[in-house]
């Protein structure tokens, strides 16, 4: 085992000792966006997965780059205060959790450092004001999935999440995040195997109010054309009926859903509202009780169909749907709109991107709300807004995915006096 003032002394003869399957002992400094903890080794960045803040660990190098390293925990010297067992049998083998072992409250807080450390990092902006959370049960949420299936050497399926960096499968009979319904079902498809095809390679379960739709997919990324043609699973959200397929994205978190469009929202009204990646339409049926019109701008064909039978189901007659790309609506379409008074973008993990934020800002909305799954496409795309002259009002870390390193962040914007 070699110790940090090893290495300091040998980093100061011009000398690295770090080496794969070496021991060594370290601090946790931090958590990073990924779920990882973070220590030194002399001066050397370590990466240490189902690690905790204050954490004193024996690692074992598993890799060794240039700029840092990797590790796993041999021995926990002295453990955290942010540490608690893990509820789940299958932590650290089952790949769906990274964030198990920390306490909830551990967990938030380590998300809103997530957030704070990207806009620091990513989009050089020292945001000293707070990160408000929202959160809902840490277990029973989630209201779709997607599990894999794969067969053993006698034709059985197993069914279950891919292990950490693999595509192996960790078999569970259930799993704590699921809700209920989608739990039941899981079970009675390991009681019932012949439900399953055999050249199923995953299955997808979506809740909706009053029925699981239970749907296997084939094929090497587990598409299929049934999977896209089966079912419409159904939700009544603050006050609205929301259909979407099971392809088609819709908010995991059943529990915290109507939060998220309140924090988007809040308390915005006039006249006119864009919705960018609208979807089926989530917040554009919310806006539409506080804005005179309201146009919702979706690339997805089926996702675009999903919203416009939304509109239609919900009576509402003040929501136009755009069924273009937000690239192309924003370059030929929104010059035929006035200024509107409110823009909400819901971008993929991807984030909008400088082309996008250009043509946004062109529209000159005084208002804006920001929701975002990825904090570093987010602070890209913030730095932008900002440098372009909007001012950030608030920042909300909304908990959509409790015990994984995943954060969903709404951010309220207008323009600088």
């Amino acid at each position: 085992m070699t110790t940090t003032e090893d290495i300091v002394e040998s980093q100061a003869n011009g000398h690295s000792r770090i080496a794969v399957g070496e021991t060594y002992d370290v601090a946790i400094e931090k958590l990073v966006y990924g779920g990882d903890g973070f220590a030194h080794i002399g001066s050397q960045a370590v990466f240490v997965p189902f690690a905790a803040v204050g954490d004193q660990l024996r690692v074992r190098i598993t890799e060794v780059e240039r700029n840092y390293a990797r590790g796993v925990i041999e021995e926990i010297l002295h453990a955290s205060a942010d540490r608690r067992t893990p509820p789940c049998a299958h932590f650290g083998v089952c790949g769906g959790c990274q964030l198990q072992h920390l306490t909830y409250a551990a967990q938030l807080n380590a998300k809103v450092a997530f957030v704070r450390e990207s806009l620091r990092r990513i989009g050089c902006i020292d945001w000293d004001g707070e990160i408000t959370t929202r959160s809902a049960d840490e277990f029973g949420y989630r209201s779709r999935a997607e599990l894999k299936i794969a067969r053993n050497e006698t034709g059985k399926a197993r069914i279950g999440y891919y292990r950490p960096a693999s595509q192996r499968v960790c078999e569970v009979e259930s799993c704590l995040i699921l809700m209920p319904a989608a739990n039941r079902e899981l079970q009675r498809l390991h009681a019932e195997p012949s439900l399953i095809p055999n050249d199923a390679t995953r299955v997808h379960f979506t809740v909706g109010d009053t029925e699981v739709i239970v749907t296997p997919a084939t094929g090497e990324n587990g598409k299929s054309e049934a999977v896209d043609a089966l079912g419409t699973a159904y939700q009544r959200i603050a006050g609205f009926n929301y259909g979407f397929g099971v392809r088609s994205f819709f908010q995991g978190n059943r529990l915290l859903v109507e939060d998220l469009v309140q924090t988007a929202i809040g308390d915005a009204s006039g006249k006119l509202a864009v919705d960018l990646y609208a979807g089926v339409g989530l917040f554009s049926l919310q806006l539409a009780k506080t804005f005179e019109q309201v146009v919702a701008v979706e690339g997805n064909r089926p996702a675009a169909n999903h919203g416009m039978e939304n509109v239609r189901a919900n009576n509402l007659t003040n929501i136009r749907y755009e069924q273009l790309s937000v690239e192309a609506w924003l370059k030929y379409k929104s010059v035929e709109l006035p200024c509107p008074d409110f823009v909400l973008l819901d971008p993929p993990r991807s984030g909008a991107g400088a082309q996008v934020i250009e043509r946004l800002v062109a529209m000159a909305a005084p208002q804006m709300a920001y929701v975002s799954c990825d904090p570093a496409t987010l602070a890209r795309d913030l730095r932008l807004l900002v440098n372009y002259g909007y001012s950030i009002e608030s920042i909300t870390a909304l908990d959509m995915f409790p015990q994984t390193y995943h954060v969903e962040t709404v951010v309220r914007l207008r323009i600088a006096d």
